[in-house]
């Protein structure tokens, strides 16, 4: 780790050195591999700007895939509803990654520049380091001396295995970018340890602020995309339904005995009561005879 974080802050010296760039990625980069994470808040403090600054000079280092954001709710001491707060980490395995995509399409882009050896510029003068190919020189010749340069008049010297032009700034881009190319096949000869962001967050370090700056303490939520359970609607039905599947053609015998009891009691609750079937003269049994006139 020690050797994937010397070449993250060396890259990050590398290309974000000039007067047209901020200078500022350069201390966040440093700031992280320091803290190994931060919240937004807190380095913001550190770099004593604020966060929307903070915030667009991180997204042009997300950009170039030198830093990493995870956003979680969080609940602030003396507040009803959480908010998502903003963390900024470093990836290293997708650093090394980027970095070699990088030096790949920088030397593509300086060999694509450089002359074919038809072009060569295999004269050049020692007074005015002009260089000069064949074809431009032909035109003045001295028949003592030789070759002419065409901007001082000195002798130009013919070394055909100098190289000039296009392979020029090739070579030195290979020089100024030879601690990352001699860096990066140690790193690819070693496993580099997966920094999550949990993993970075667990090994970060606290900021440490004065006391007019302190920031709130606040807890994690768990995240309310996930599926929870309601409470009061727990299951409460049966777990597993038994079916028993019979091939029989008619009722069974439990079946006609059923049939048979609930008949019975039909034919009960239909019966006609005992002072129904007496007679209200002589209470005997019987339909009463009506009297006659």
């Amino acid at each position: 780790m020690d050797l994937a974080q010397q070449l993250v802050r060396s890259v990050a010296r590398t290309f974000f050195n000039s007067p047209s760039i901020d200078t500022r990625h350069v201390l966040i980069v440093d700031a992280l591999i320091i803290h190994s994470a931060l919240r937004d808040d807190d380095l913001s403090y550190l770099m004593s700007m604020n966060l929307k600054d903070l915030h667009r000079i991180c997204a042009k280092l997300r950009e170039e895939r030198l830093l990493q954001v995870h956003v979680r709710p969080e609940l602030r001491e003396g507040q009803q509803r959480p908010t998502n707060r903003t963390y900024y980490y470093i990836d290293y395995r997708q650093a090394i990654d980027a970095i070699k995509w990088r030096v790949y399409h920088l030397d593509k882009a300086v060999q694509g520049n450089a002359k074919p050896a038809s072009e060569k510029k295999e004269y050049f003068c020692r007074r005015c380091r002009a260089e000069w190919t064949q074809m431009e020189v032909l035109d003045k010749v001295d028949p003592v001396r030789g070759f002419i340069c065409h901007r001082c008049d000195d002798v130009l010297v013919f070394d055909p295995e100098r190289e000039a032009g296009g392979h020029e700034h090739s070579t030195k881009l290979n020089n100024q970018l030879r601690f990352i190319t001699d860096t990066l096949p140690k790193l690819d000869a070693m496993v580099v340890p997966e920094n999550t962001f949990e993993t970075a967050h667990a090994a970060a370090r606290p900021v440490v602020r004065d006391a007019t700056n302190q920031a709130a303490p606040s807890i994690v939520v768990e995240s309310i995309a996930k599926p929870t359970a309601v409470k009061g609607m727990a299951n409460t039905g049966p777990q597993s339904i038994a079916v028993d599947i019979t091939e029989l053609e008619g009722p069974s015998e439990e079946e006609k005995k059923a049939e048979k009891e609930r008949k019975e009691k039909i034919a009960q609750s239909n019966a006609l009561p005992a002072w129904h079937l007496q007679s209200t003269v002589t209470g005997r049994g019987g339909k009463t005879q009506g009297s006659r006139g």
